[in-house]
């Protein structure tokens, strides 16, 4: 009966709570895993669109250079203070440091028709500097583009100078009135160079909202929130990184109180439809066990028997057992003049006596009345179940003192196996009683062994009668 509880519980557990609990699970699970991907694709989007304002803002600051740059060299007195003949007092009043003051230029270079630096404006102060030492990485680059697409052409980008990223426009001295241009051939060129230094990217980071806006080295790990600098070389060695923005992190800040909340209940409710579970579970094996228990004497009543006696015979192979059937000598008497009260003390004594004297295996069974039964499982030679149905005798008849009274019963007991002595249930009832009945016309308290039935007896199969056989006893 045990096993047949904890299948009991475990078939509650798995069609109600398991189901329930995955379910549930499931959808918690789910709707985790979506909150997840939403915010990380807004993350990812803001990201997306941040990198897309950094190349805008490089775009822009091109632009606005680029235009500044061309207006100063496409003008006539610019080109005869600087491109004809320097004139250092005038391109320090005009270009120099003034363009520093103004418009954050960090580096102004004229160069003549060869190359050569004429005239330097480095960190607001005049320099002998020449363009190629400060700048480094794509100035050549950017020349030689600007050179192969004409004498009017500009050419802007990116380069690297003093070890900082920054903005270069290069464009070529040329007259803006007059009508004869005789340098069209031998321009000299007007440079001028942004740095992204420190209050630069202050200054565009408050601008395009980008926080914490750095320069950061390309090689190793990309920060996230990044994008590459291609100076005019073609490489991209230095990076702009930021703190980005992660709207998806804010909202998970928001949706995991509600989540961990959720869940809470989840394994609130998880717990309270198990301990109701179990406790249906504990309810269903409560009135099994009464269903299949006698009330008096807390033995297994007379359905259970019926039940256990078909389960040796349900396979090909009989599983071999010994029935004891067991009768009471004197109970009628006792419980006649006694009355019943004291007759169910000789039923529950005789009940705990019989349990007490069998096998641990095997188990023991009130018919009704004043009729038992045990089922002893496994093979057992004669003297061996001999032994068991002396072991009852003797407790069963010793004698039972109750309200100053000495009570005295007897039993007699048949014996039946199978498959030795039958091959179906019926018969093995049949023969135990058979059996019990012998013993009662030898002289009743002794254990009777049934004999085997012939070949030529009715062997056929079929749920064993006991209520049948106990009326044909008693009649």
């Amino acid at each position: 009966m045990p096993s047949r509880l904890s299948q009991a519980q475990r078939r509650i557990v798995s069609r109600v709570v398991a189901p329930v609990a995955v379910l549930v699970g499931a959808l918690i699970l789910l709707v985790i895993g979506m909150v997840i991907l939403l915010a990380r694709q807004q993350t990812a989007d803001a990201l997306e669109r941040q990198r897309e304002l950094a190349r805008g803002m490089i775009d822009i600051r091109l632009a606005e250079l680029s235009n500044m740059t061309d207006d100063y060299a496409h003008w006539d007195e610019a080109l005869q203070k600087l491109g004809l003949q320097i004139d250092r007092d005038w391109a320090a009043e005009n270009i120099g440091i003034a363009m520093n003051k103004r418009f954050g230029v960090d580096m102004v270079f004229v160069l003549d028709s060869a190359g050569r630096t004429s005239y330097a404006m480095i960190g607001q102060a005049d320099s002998n500097r020449p363009a190629d030492q400060a700048i480094t990485a794509g100035y050549r680059e950017l020349l030689e583009r600007r050179h192969s697409a004409g004498p009017d052409a500009l050419a802007s980008g990116l380069v690297v100078a003093d070890g900082l990223p920054a903005f270069i426009v290069v464009a070529p001295l040329r007259p803006f009135l007059t009508s004869i241009d005789t340098t069209r051939q031998s321009r000299s060129l007007l440079v001028f160079v942004d740095l992204l230094d420190k209050p630069q990217l202050r200054h565009l980071a408050d601008i395009y909202r980008l926080p914490n806006l750095a320069v950061a080295a390309a090689h190793g790990a990309e920060p996230t929130a990044s994008i590459g600098l291609r100076t005019g070389d073609g490489r991209t060695d230095l990076s702009l990184a930021w703190e980005g923005d992660d709207p998806g992190a804010r909202l998970l800040l928001r949706i995991l109180p509600m989540l961990g909340g959720l869940l809470l209940a989840f394994a609130a409710m998880t717990v309270f439809v198990l301990v109701n579970a179990y406790r249906s579970a504990e309810k269903l094996r409560i009135a099994e066990d009464m269903a299949a228990r006698d009330p008096l004497s807390g033995l297994w009543n007379r359905t259970t028997l019926a039940n256990d006696l078909d389960r040796p015979f349900a396979k090909d192979e009989i599983t071999p057992f010994t029935l004891f059937y067991l009768d009471l000598d004197g109970f009628k008497h006792i419980n006649d003049t006694h009355g019943h009260d004291i007759g169910d003390v000789v039923i529950r004594t005789t009940s705990s006596r019989i349990s007490e004297s069998i096998p641990q295996n095997a188990k023991a069974y009130r018919l009704g009345g004043d009729e038992f039964a045990v089922i002893m499982p496994g093979r057992a030679s004669k003297a061996r179940l001999g032994w068991v149905a002396e072991a009852m005798l003797t407790r069963i008849t010793a004698p039972i003192v109750q309200d100053g009274l000495t009570l005295h019963v007897g039993v007699t007991i048949g014996i039946a196996r199978a498959p030795e002595d039958a091959q179906s249930a019926t018969k093995v009832v049949r023969l135990a009683d058979q059996a019990l009945y012998a013993g009662k016309r030898s002289g009743k308290g002794i254990a009777q062994f049934a004999e085997p039935l012939h070949q030529t007896e009715d062997e056929s199969a079929g749920r064993p009668d006991i209520e049948a056989e106990a009326a044909r006893r008693a009649g």
